[in-house]
């Protein structure tokens, strides 16, 4: 039996991209951001720890955490948006990249094509300089 392919694999084969597209995307470091934000959404007892990265339904101070991880890792603030939904999905119904691998499904034409125009606003806009604050969020709130 052979073991499952890896996110950045399987994102590879479902949207026809080449190493080079995925690094160009940096689709390795924010799988790995995503992940840590819904592991920690996950130990904290979330119903639904997805919810932790996408745009519109996590709570403030997540979306402010993933923003400023998403700022560090240099993107505009479009490209931001466009990560959010080809990743964690939208409200019209794109369940997102992360759900369809967690579920191992192949993504049907009307997805590619979706999941194309994300990656075309990510590809378009031109990336932020990293910012040299901290992208560090706290699990407490902190008082001066």
């Amino acid at each position: 039996m052979s073991s499952p392919p890896t996110f950045a694999d399987w994102t590879a084969s479902q949207l026809g991209l080449t190493t080079g597209d995925l690094e160009q995307i940096k689709i390795g470091p924010v799988f790995e951001l995503f992940i840590s934000r819904i592991e920690e959404a996950r130990r904290r007892g979330a119903a639904d720890p997805l919810t932790t990265v996408t745009a519109k339904q996590a709570g403030g101070n997540s979306r402010a955490c993933t923003r400023r991880m998403l700022e560090q890792l240099g993107f505009s603030a479009p490209q931001r948006r466009a990560v959010h939904r080809l990743l964690a999905g939208s409200p019209s119904g794109w369940p997102g990249l992360l759900r369809l691998y967690a579920a191992s499904l192949e993504l049907s034409q009307e997805q590619r094509q979706y999941a194309r125009r994300q990656l075309q606003t990510i590809r378009a806009h031109r990336a932020c300089p990293r910012s040299g604050s901290s992208a560090g969020c706290s699990a407490k709130a902190v008082t001066p």
